[in-house]
């Protein structure tokens, strides 16, 4: 047995054993060998994506050269082989190497079943993948389509509300955080960012870009002002606080201390104990005092 216990070699000794635990939590049987590059290539991915589950999973793996009786008795005809068991049963089985991508999608049914919130989760880091991969309009359905099954799940809201706004569709985003009308702690960050782009709105400010391009150059206090808000209210945190960190440098008495009210606005946009902030906070802090 491997030194975690989410992770067992199987051998015919144990297999019974194996067999058995399938009744308590879905097992992952991983027919590997030694020669096989494509085993070794997923085997990392595989074994950090059950690790990550924390024993919504267990990852049995069986070397098909040492174990061919094992590998005989599952019907394994090539390497990588997967078979999902539960319950005692073979449920499901993929062949070749695997992206975690398609190892997550391949396990979402299963988790959702066994675990409710599993499967919500497992299905909120799909999102995730897909939108950073390039898939945001089909993220974005999924999202949408959850959301009008599931609308107490408010970490789904607080995904679609951050694609959108990346997005550059603020109306939308606004719309959807709008739907949840009680006072949520994952969607305060959220309405504090739209507090930031109500604060830029009188004074009809460059786009984003147009911004970013003249912070890079010479930038006068309105412009580091403007971006700061602009990038944070797009998600664009690190970008936006180090704007800010330079006015502050630079323009320390502009606006009767504008530069520190609004790195105070954007922490609040951060997470509850987010390091960005609190090393933010320190940079702050070393200017003014």
């Amino acid at each position: 047995m491997n030194v975690d216990s989410v992770i067992v070699d199987v051998t015919v000794a144990n297999l019974q054993q194996i067999l058995e635990q399938s009744m308590q939590v879905p097992v992952i049987v991983d027919f590997w060998a030694s020669w096989c590059q494509p085993c070794q290539a997923m085997a990392p991915v595989l074994e950090k994506l059950v690790r990550e589950l924390a024993g919504q999973v267990l990852l049995a793996k069986v070397n098909a050269d040492e174990q061919p009786e094992i590998a005989a008795q599952f019907g394994v005809r090539s390497l990588p082989t997967l078979k999902l068991l539960r319950e005692g049963r073979l449920v499901d089985e993929l062949t070749g190497a695997q992206t975690e991508t398609a190892l997550r999608q391949w396990l979402a049914p299963v988790l959702a079943d066994s675990d409710p919130q599993a499967g919500i989760d497992a299905f909120i880091e799909q999102a995730r993948l897909a939108i950073e991969q390039g898939q945001g309009e089909k993220a974005e359905a999924a999202l949408r389509e959850a959301l009008q099954h599931e609308p107490e799940q408010h970490a789904l809201r607080a995904l679609l509300v951050e694609y959108l706004l990346g997005e550059g569709r603020l109306e939308e985003a606004q719309s959807i955080l709008a739907e949840e009308a009680k006072d949520i702690p994952e969607l305060r960050p959220f309405h504090a960012r739209f507090a930031l782009l109500a604060e830029l709105q009188e004074s009809a400010p460059l786009s984003l870009k147009e911004l970013a391009a003249r912070v890079a150059g010479t930038p006068t206090a309105d412009e580091l002002y403007q971006y700061g808000l602009r990038a944070a209210a797009a998600g664009q945190f690190e970008q936006g606080l180090t704007a800010l960190i330079q006015m502050l440098r630079d323009h320390r008495d502009h606006g009767d201390g504008l530069a520190r009210t609004a790195l105070l606005k954007v922490f609040e946009c951060l997470p509850k104990g987010d390091p960005l902030a609190s090393e933010y906070r320190r940079r702050m802090f070393n200017y003014l005092h």
